[in-house]
């Protein structure tokens, strides 16, 4: 018997393309499925929108999950969005930025359920900035419809959908899409294929802590939450507080990222920043989650709810997500305040290691903090701010060290004593100001035209004290032996207070952190923060009295003294001159003039006084209300400010500075970063000394100048000068409570900007901005 093999051949070579083929077909059908291409829907269930440079960003397709439906059933129907790569629609809360997607799915015979959301993802927007939530890629929104028993036409399914879809740029869509549904019987051999995308979605759709077994537990800093106040919130998210528990749903570890951890529904009026994320204290298996929160002051008063899904996922990485509703407390009820963490635990005040110190970075210890403080604090003593008084100080110590030890250690704790109360006065008002709902950062005050003239006018009458107009010691003739003798207790103490008064414009190494630490603690913390800054203010100076042989090295007081006391008087009028150029800058030219009449007018009343001071009392008397009224008066009538002619001269300023500043937004260096550009970030302010020398000195250096145009660096001010929640929130997104802070971004990698230290270096900034351009 002959085989004929060439048959044999032939017909595996058919089996082979058999399954081959069948392969193909069975993959091209899985893929069609997968990316939407959904054959033989009617041109009204499909729709393409959101057009940029003549494509579509947007297709939509109304899907149903059966070809027919019998009386009595219940279909699904939703519609499927598929985005270009990289481009999001939002969820039906778009967060802090974005707009809400908005869909409508009705029929004309049944009743249609609610829309179901699947899980959404959280996007960083504007390098990090804004927090939005919503989809990319593909989703599916869809509602279950129950059809009527007696049923008898076919039914027509509608769905209207308004979106916003955005990468950089933002584009508006919507879609108007129907289908007809015929009757029929809705058996397995009859459904669609899109049962998989619905099957997707319905698995995506987040679950109940039933559901997924997850105990989800809210709890509030107070209650109730009124007006304006601040407050947060304790949200735990336990699968277990034992290990071995049979039950027990492990959770993978937290997001790296905080508002990672979570997505949440908008409540009228209220303002959530997700804080910090971390694995639960206590349970073997959980989170926990720390939010704060604002109620504006025109919150509304009636409870409403906080909800939202907590993005869980397992130990094997598969999304756990579980949905969560609890009271948000606006009113004083029973339940309101069961919700209330109690001041035993205020979470305003605690971590979840019940610390009391605020969300951090990695090894932050308080140790360290109070560490920076102190050096920051003793390093300001070299900043210019400090200069002028640093200079009186200098005078003082001359007298000082030739005094009996007593009195040295009298005067260093009095001028120690000045700056740690003047410390706690700064906290006091830090604290208060929390209280109110309102955020500040070091060198606050200086933010307030009003303060810095009443400091302008300390500083001139200081002045005058030193050129001899009048004295602070009181009584007869004592002119000659108080000119000529150490200072007073009383004015070492004064002398600490103008120390920590000059002293917060500025910003010197290490006191950034500490300080954008202390604003971010509770009462306790801050206040210890600026008392240990106030040591090490008074520790150089301090230190120097006790230096034994100090008095044979310097020269003993004598007639010369006279004439320097009065060389330190033109050093603070040096101040007083910058402080009107400082008001100048925040309220224009004409503010300017009306506060050096003040001035003069602080001068005028001070030597008036100092005429009369060593004659009777009568006269005395009579003189100190004659100028007291002269400041008054004048004040009434001088120190009102336009800030408008404030912004007009910043204007005219930047316009004539070396360097191209723009205005900083976190959109627009967002738009420059997708342009492909470098970008530097000069966080300052009018009254920041530091700000200043670094920008004359550094910024403004030819090496530098020609490094910004090298490597075409997009240059942005921040200007801090007048106060702006914005800026405030930037500084603090970095641990910094005021200004300098300095940003280096590099179109590479956007998110990550480089954090440059307060004091700049050419070399350091020429260095940065060449790795900007190159990464």
């Amino acid at each position: 018997m002959k085989v004929n093999r060439s048959g044999i051949y032939d017909r595996n070579a058919a089996r082979w393309l058999a399954a081959l083929l069948f392969i193909v077909v069975a993959l091209w059908a899985m893929s069609a499925t997968a990316a939407g291409e959904l054959p033989d829907l009617p041109e009204n269930a499909i729709a393409e929108d959101a057009y940029d440079d003549g494509e579509a960003r947007v297709a939509n397709w109304l899907l149903l999950d059966a070809d027919e439906v019998a009386p009595g059933e219940t279909i699904s129907a939703g519609v499927l969005f598929e985005m270009d790569p990289q481009w999001h629609i939002y969820w039906h809360y778009a967060g802090q930025g974005g707009m809400s997607t908005a869909i409508d799915i009705t029929a004309d015979q049944g009743a249609v359920g609610p829309v179901m959301w699947p899980e959404p993802t959280v996007y960083h927007e504007a390098g990090g900035s804004i927090i939005t939530f919503g989809y990319g890629d593909q989703v599916l929104l869809f509602s279950e419809i129950e059809l009527p028993d007696d049923i008898e036409s076919p039914v027509e399914i509608t769905a209207d959908v308004d979106y916003l879809v955005c990468k950089v740029d933002c584009i508006p869509g919507q879609a108007n899409l129907s289908r007809i549904v015929d009757l029929g019987e809705k058996l397995p051999e009859h459904q669609s294929s899109t049962n998989a995308i619905f099957d997707a979605a319905r698995a995506a759709v987040p679950k109940t802590p039933e559901e997924t077994g997850v105990d989800a537990q809210v709890s509030y800093s107070h209650a109730p939450i009124e007006s304006s106040d601040r407050f947060r919130i304790e949200l735990q998210a336990i699968g277990c507080m034992e290990e071995g528990d049979k039950d027990c749903v492990e959770l993978a570890q937290p997001p790296e990222r905080a508002a990672d951890a979570l997505v949440y529904e908008g409540m009228e009026n209220i303002s959530l920043d997700v804080a910090r994320v971390g694995a639960h204290p206590e349970a073997f298996s959980g989170w926990f989650i720390e939010i704060e929160g604002r109620a504006s002051r025109d919150a509304p008063s009636g409870d409403s709810r906080f909800s939202g899904v907590l993005r869980l996922r397992d130990a094997d990485g598969t999304a756990l997500a579980t949905a969560f509703d609890e009271l948000f407390p606006r009113t004083d009820t029973a339940e309101g305040r069961a919700l209330a963490l109690g001041e035993a635990a205020d979470v305003a005040e605690a971590s979840p290691d019940e610390d009391g110190l605020p969300p951090q970075e990695e090894g932050l210890s308080l140790f360290y903090v109070l560490l920076l403080a102190f050096l920051g604090g003793a390093l300001l003593n070299l900043m210019p701010c400090v200069f002028p008084v640093l200079a009186v100080k200098v005078f003082a110590f001359v007298n000082l060290v030739h005094e009996e030890r007593q009195s040295v250690h009298l005067h260093s704790a009095l001028y120690t004593g000045g700056i740690v109360a003047s410390m706690m006065v700064l906290a006091a008002a830090v604290i208060g100001l929390q209280v109110v709902g309102t955020q500040v950062g070091w060198g606050f005050q200086f933010q307030e035209p009003l303060f810095v003239a009443a400091v302008g006018a300390v500083v001139v009458i200081f002045a005058l004290n030193l050129f001899g107009a009048f004295e602070v010691t009181l009584g007869p003739g004592r002119l000659q032996e108080v000119t000529q003798a150490p200072s007073s207790p009383r004015r070492s103490f004064g002398e600490g207070v103008l120390a920590v008064i000059l002293a917060t414009p500025c910003s010197a190494p290490f006191l950034g952190t500490a300080v954008g630490f202390a604003l971010a603690s509770s009462p306790p913390y801050i206040a210890l923060i600026f008392a240990v800054l106030g040591i090490g203010l008074a520790t150089p100076f301090v230190v120097l009295t006790m230096i034994p042989g100090a008095a044979k090295v310097l020269p003993k007081p004598g007639p010369w003294m006279e004439h320097f006391k009065q060389v330190l008087g033109f050093a603070l009028l040096a101040t007083a001159i910058w402080l009107l150029w400082l008001m100048g800058q925040m309220v224009g030219v004409g503010a300017m003039t009306r506060v050096l009449i003040f001035f003069l007018a602080c001068a005028v009343a001070v030597w008036l006084f100092g005429v009369v001071q060593f004659r009777s009392t009568r006269a005395r008397r009579i003189g100190l209300v004659f100028a007291v009224a002269i400041i008054v008066v004048t004040g009434v009538l001088t120190l009102r400010f336009d800030e408008e002619s404030g912004d007009a001269a910043q204007v005219e300023a930047s316009s004539s500075a070396p360097i191209d500043w723009k205005e900083w937004s976190d959109d627009a260096v967002a738009d420059e970063l997708a342009a492909g550009r470098p970008v530097f970030v000069d966080f300052t302010a009018d009254w920041c000394i530091t700000c200043k020398v670094n920008e004359a000195n550094v910024l403004e250096h030819r090496r530098v100048l020609e490094a910004i145009d090298e490597h075409d660096v997009a240059m942005f001010m921040a200007d801090w000068t007048r106060r702006d929640e914005r800026i405030r929130s930037k500084l603090a997104e970095f641990g910094k409570g005021g200004v300098p802070m300095y940003l280096v971004y590099s179109p590479d990698d956007p998110d990550n900007p480089e954090l440059l230290p307060e004091v700049l270096t050419r070399q350091l900034v020429v260095d940065e901005l060449k790795n900007a351009s190159r990464l």
